[in-house]
Order: C-alpha cells, then sequence, then structure tokens
C-alpha cells in the first residue's frame, strides 16, 4: 500500500510540474522580458536566492498576463479594482516564495516598482 501511495504521489508531482513548465512556455516574449526586468530589480533589493528568483519571476510573469488581461477587458474604476485585486493576489502568491524579512520589504517598495496604475 505505501509503494502505491508514493508512486501517486509521483505521478501527481510530474503532472503538476509539466503543467507550470507548459504554462511557462506560453507566455509572450515581451511578458518574459518584463518579469525578468522586475524580478532583477527586486532580487537586487530583495536578495533572492536562485530558487526564489526563479518562483518569483514566474509568479511576476503570471500576474502580468492576468494584469494585461484586465487591461484589455475592463475601464475605469472596474479596472481599477481589478488590478487591485490581481495585485493583492500577486502579492499573497509571494508570500510563499519570501521569506518574512523578505515580504515586508517586498510590500514597501512593490507600489514604486509596480504601481497598480499609471495616470
Amino acid at each position: 500500500m505505501k509503494q502505491f501511495t508514493l508512486v501517486l504521489a509521483f505521478l501527481l508531482c510530474a503532472v503538476v510540474g509539466q503543467a507550470q513548465v507548459q504554462y511557462l512556455k506560453d507566455k509572450p516574449a515581451y511578458i518574459e522580458k518584463q518579469a525578468d526586468s522586475l524580478t532583477q530589480i527586486y532580487s537586487k533589493k530583495l536578495g533572492l536566492t536562485p530558487k526564489q528568483d526563479l518562483l518569483f519571476k514566474t509568479n511576476i510573469g503570471d500576474y502580468l498576463v492576468l494584469r494585461e488581461e484586465v487591461e484589455k477587458k475592463y475601464k475605469g474604476t472596474e479596472k481599477l479594482n481589478e488590478l487591485y485585486k490581481v495585485s493583492k493576489k500577486e502579492s499573497g502568491s509571494m508570500s510563499e516564495v519570501l521569506t518574512e524579512q523578505q515580504f515586508e520589504l517586498y510590500e514597501k517598495i512593490k507600489s514604486s516598482i509596480q504601481p497598480i496604475a499609471r495616470l
């Protein structure tokens, strides 16, 4: 029974891992470039480890895609509200990547590096 459970867990991890890699490949090149640039900026300020750097870049890319979808779909106040929601979700996912100290600093500097909207 233990062997069956281990095999099942391994297969599940392999499927989930493959899905994440596939999603990363589907991002447009300009999103990848933006994610790289933002990750470099944050990495210098937060002192990210190589593993954190990769996870951070993946999260940034995912949320840049969501942000772009909101920008195309909504206008005015509704757009700002949706962008705020995306920003909050992004911060939540970053809390899983960063240490507590890094996350506190991330929260302080995020608005200057990634403003919700530009006037």
